[in-house]
């Protein structure tokens, strides 16, 4: 067989694969994702102020996305937050993950100055896109919460 026709044969075999990768279900709205992370880790005590305080802190307009949840610390200066943002597409989300990517850098350079023995937790935080799904989490329990995310991939 000529190198042509393999690679001819190996492009035909390669699409087929990808037409049979199964899709990625979407996670669940934002409340219940969270309510979820609440009942299988041990958080310190957060309020949602998605309503009140979302767009201030990040710029995500209410209107750019379906639903979401922006919950911090009741009390304390700890820099615990988890805000997950359900965009209405793609290109919503797209933008949505660099607004809580700059959120991320913004927590990390202010807690250089003042929060220095929660660096560790700074620098672990993450900004994850699931979807039309995307998170910002800065907890000490990052990785807890990654495993409830993956109960829906």
């Amino acid at each position: 067989m000529g190198m042509g026709r393999r690679l001819i044969l190996l492009a035909a075999l390669a699409a087929m694969l990808s037409g049979c990768a199964t899709p990625a279900r979407e996670l669940p709205p934002p409340a219940q994702l969270f309510a979820a992370v609440q009942a299988q880790v041990e958080l310190p005590e957060m309020v949602d102020a998605a309503e009140t305080e979302l767009e201030g802190l990040t710029g995500v307009e209410p209107e750019t996305y379906d639903a979401a949840v922006c919950c911090r610390l009741s009390e304390g200066t700890a820099p615990d937050e988890i805000i997950i943002v359900r965009a209405w597409d793609g290109e919503g989300a797209e933008e949505i993950q660099t607004l809580l990517e700059k959120r991320l850098e913004y927590k990390r350079k202010s807690g250089e100055l003042y929060l220095t023995e929660y660096q560790p937790m700074l620098q672990n935080g993450v900004v994850r896109r699931d979807g039309v799904t995307v998170s910002l989490i800065v907890s000490g329990q990052a990785e807890e919460i990654a495993r409830v995310y993956g109960q829906y991939r």
